[in-house]
Parts: structure tokens; sequence; C-alpha cells
């Protein structure tokens, strides 16, 4: 009798010790190299594409390591081929290591390769089971190869400084995610457009170094880069999408000139119906403090406050329409306004859906509207 106890919870305790044996087929984690940043580029011959993976070298992150001085603790490998994975299959043939993309944070499309389409690029990422969703998307003007040679004079790599531009929200924000639902939904999207010059730098001897700047956004319709706007148009659409921390803004008056920065910013995107048609209400909000009035503006001077008030949202919002405006002229639904049309209209929707670019293009209605409400004027109006 107590044998017979005693078998059911052995064979519990046995089970357990099975499942926690671990992974039959583990690799050593230094065996793996981990792709932090991943460019595409268009081949030279037609049809082929330039795959180039950064990824850090351990031997050389740390004050031990073999590297030497003056040496960059991480690595470019490029390969060219007629699909990416055949590019990836050569680059990992030549490694010691096992690639995983379980780290990689970065995508960097060259302008030639997004104009033709990112849609090959993309169906591989997204059958990829290590890469990340949330990963940010880029566009480099010129070639994406180009990027990788920035010079990172705050942080330790490359990968660093074009990860902190997403996550620092000074300008577009894009991710992997959002990409793929405006392909599913038949929309558009923009990405941050990056340039990078030769320049001579103060921090490594005066020597000419690349420096890497964020210029504007990348419009995408279908995949396809069919425009791009200025780095003011391109904030306010970060602005409309909840994906910029502050900006600065400089106005002119009648009688005073202006500059000041805007946070604790907001937006609303609304639909309704007009005339049977879909009409959007975006609003954009923030509060502001003044850098500088010239001349001084006094505290008691509200019709002046007011004025740079009423000059600001004017600014922003030319910024933001002028934006929506260069989509329309691409058929590009840039601010996915066809995801909101959805949510409060299905019907409506389902009827638009298959010929939503034609009507963002003839038929778009929307409307703009900011407030922008300063809050200091400054130490300086006191007096």
């Amino acid at each position: 009798m107590k044998t017979w106890m005693i078998m059911p919870k052995l064979s519990v305790v046995l089970v357990c010790v099975l499942l926690c044996s671990g992974c039959w087929s583990k690799v050593e984690i230094n065996e793996r190299t981990f792709i932090t940043t991943m460019y595409v580029d268009k081949g030279e011959k037609p049809g082929e594409i330039d795959i180039s993976l950064s990824m850090p070298l351990p031997n050389r992150l740390s004050p031990e390591g073999t590297g030497g001085p003056g040496k960059n603790p991480y690595a470019l490998v490029s390969s060219t081929a007629s699909t990416i994975a055949d590019a990836i299959e050569k680059i990992q043939t030549d490694l010691t290591r096992k690639i995983s993309w379980g780290h990689t944070r970065v995508v960097v499309f060259g302008e030639a390769y997004a104009r033709e389409g990112i849609q090959d690029a993309m169906e591989w990422i997204s059958r990829e089971p290590l890469f990340h969703l949330s990963s940010y998307v880029m566009v480099a003007k010129g070639r994406a190869r180009d990027v990788a040679d920035l010079t990172p004079v705050f942080e330790e790599t490359p990968s660093d400084v074009l990860r902190e531009f997403a996550t620092q929200e000074n300008m577009l924000k894009t991710q992997m995610l959002s990409v793929l639902m405006a392909d599913k939904m038949n929309q558009g999207f923009a990405a941050p457009f990056l340039e990078s010059k030769g320049t001579s730098m103060a921090s490594e001897d005066n020597k000419r170094k690349q420096w890497t700047s964020q210029i504007g956004g990348a419009l995408f319709k279908q995949m396809k880069m069919v425009d791009s706007i200025s780095a003011n148009e391109a904030r306010t659409i970060a602005w409309a999408n909840r994906k910029l921390d502050s900006v600065a803004l400089s106005v002119e008056t009648d009688k005073e000139k202006a500059s000041m920065t805007i946070y604790n910013m907001n937006s609303k995107i609304k639909v309704r119906l007009v005339n049977g048609q879909p009409f959007f209400d975006i609003t954009l909000r923030g509060q502001a403090e003044l850098n500088s009035v010239i001349p001084i503006l006094k505290v008691k001077d509200i019709v002046g406050v007011n004025q740079i008030e009423q000059k600001a949202n004017e600014k922003v919002s030319a910024y933001l329409t002028d934006a929506i405006r260069s989509g329309q002229r691409k058929n590009a639904d840039i601010l996915m306004l066809g995801y909101r049309l959805e949510w409060a209209y299905p019907q409506i929707w389902e009827k638009l859906r298959p010929v939503w670019n034609d009507y963002v293009k003839n038929e778009l209605q929307f409307n703009v509207h900011t407030q922008i409400n300063i809050q200091f004027v400054g130490s300086e109006s006191s007096y």
C-alpha cells in the first residue's frame, strides 16, 4: 500500500526534473555574435542587395581586451547577393560565431533601395523569430553603409548613436510594428531621414570624420519611399503621433522676435462625418517657455504674449499641413488616418479601403489646429 502511494509522487518529481534539464540545442553565449544594426543597400548589379551587419567585439569592450588602444570595439561585415538570406549566409560563413538577432535594434535602408521598395527586407525580418518588432527603421540619404562609418563621439558604437536618435524622441521614431501595420492596412508612414557628411572634428584631433544628422523624414507608400519632408515637418508628424519630447520654435510678430521651448506635448486625432464623408480633426497641444524675446517683453504685456502664441500656432499648423499635403501628392497616408477611420466607422472604411490611396490624394479632408500655451515668459520680464 505504501509503495502504491509513493509511485505517483515519484513520477511527478521525475517529470519536473526532466523539464528543468535545459535546452538540448543550446549555443553558448561566447559562441554567438550579436547583431546591433542592419544596413540594407541596393547592389551595384541589377537585382542584387548589399547587406552590412554591425556587431560588438567582446574582446575589445573591456579594459583588459586584447584589441589594444585606439581600436574600435565593433565590427562591420558586408556581403552582396540576390537575396537577403543569401547575403547573410555569406557573412555567416566567414564568421567564427553564430549570428544572433536578439539584440538588433536599428535597420537602416539606403535611399535607392527604399525607393525601389523595402518589401523583401520586411518580409525576411517578419519571419525571423528573434528580430524585435520594436526595432527602429531609418532611411539614409545615399547609401546606408555610409551611416555605419559615423563617429560615435558620445557613445561606444554607431549603433548606440542611431538607437539614441529614436529613444530621445527629438524627431521621428518609427518601429517595425508600425511599418508592418501600414503595409497590411494599405497605408503610408514616415521614417527618419539621415545624412552623413565628412567634417573636421575637434574631438578627433581635427581629423575629417563622418557625422550623421537627422535631416527630416522619408515618406513611404506601399513600402516604397516616395518623397521626403523637412526636419520641421517631420517633428510635427512625430508630435501628432505623440512621439516628440520637446521642440524649440522661433517666431516673429510685428513687434517682437521670440524663441521658445515647447514641452508637455500631446495630440488628438478624431474623425467625424461631414455630408457622409470622413473629416479628420488633428489637434496639437503643448505648453511653452519663452527663452528669449527681443525687445524684452513685460509680464503685463498680455497682448504681446497672445501675439507670440498666435504666430507659434500658425507656424506649427502650417508645418503639419505641408507634411500631410506632401504625402497626399504621393497618395500616401503618412499619419495612418485610415486606421482611425476603421475604428470609428468600420463600414465606411470597408468601402474606401480598396481605393484609399486615391481617396487620400483627391478627396481627403482634414483640419489642423494647434494650441500652444505660453506658461513662462522668463525672469527678464520681471523688471
